[in-house]
């Protein structure tokens, strides 16, 4: 059954359903009845029958099954939650938007939960190079590359400097340094061309999007080549 019929199957007056979600998203987006949930302000109609549910195999792969905000790896079907990037208690209308679905984490979705910026919005997972908005550090930290910017209020809002997050990036990033340092010996030691083989098939094995934290890995490897190697390209 295509997604649109399995949504009408389970709203059972979906039309009534998007009017209201239609007068409610009419509300200005920071007005306390707005903020106040869809769900308080459409009686009989506040209610999302999750759908979405019965598909998180195919939203999981979009994201090589890691949560698309931290890049944590989600080993279960239960751990994986089905996120909508813009809330469905404040864009009631989206609730059933596919394109408005990610993989979270438990983490990441329960800090997040309802939450959407008074001004402006959140980096989308899906659009360009979203890790270019990203600083990622040796320790496992990371900052917004614009302060003030969407990167820099997902970190807040979405807690994607929580301690155990940070130490687990950080094991991450401390393994692939390693590989680096031997690399970069070999370099130094006048194997250039070994150097070089062993950089690039460090930069494809942690860069690959199926591994964990591979944005903050690739990022991570390109500084620590550049300064053991300078000017040398892969």
């Amino acid at each position: 059954m295509v997604w649109g019929a399995q949504v009408r199957k389970a709203l059972r007056n979906y039309s009534g359903f998007l009017r209201e979600a239609t007068r409610f998203e009419k509300l200005a987006i920071n007005s306390k009845a707005r903020r106040s949930g869809f769900s308080t302000n459409a009686p009989g109609r506040g209610e999302f029958p999750p759908v979405w549910g019965r598909h998180k195999e195919l939203i999981a792969a979009m994201s090589h099954r890691k949560c698309v905000y931290c890049e944590w790896p989600i080993n279960a079907p239960r751990a994986a939650h089905v996120e909508h990037f813009k809330p469905k208690a404040l864009f009631p209308s989206l609730a059933y938007e596919w394109t408005n679905y990610f993989l979270g984490c438990p983490g990441c979705n329960g800090a997040k939960s309802d939450k959407w910026p008074k001004h402006g919005g959140y980096v989308r997972p899906d659009q360009g190079d979203p890790s270019r908005h990203f600083m990622f550090y040796e320790d496992g930290t990371v900052k917004a590359a614009k302060p003030g910017s969407a990167a820099d209020r997902m970190l807040e809002d979405f807690d994607l400097k929580r301690h155990w997050l940070t130490d687990e990036r950080k094991l991450h990033i401390e393994e692939m340094l390693r590989l680096v340092g031997d690399a970069v010996q070999f370099y130094r030691e006048g194997n250039e061309a070994q150097a070089k083989a062993l950089a690039a098939t460090i930069l494809r094995n942690f860069s690959d999007p199926k591994r964990a934290y591979s944005a903050a890995l690739t990022q991570c490897f390109w500084r620590a080549w550049k300064s053991g190697c300078p000017g040398e390209k892969l």
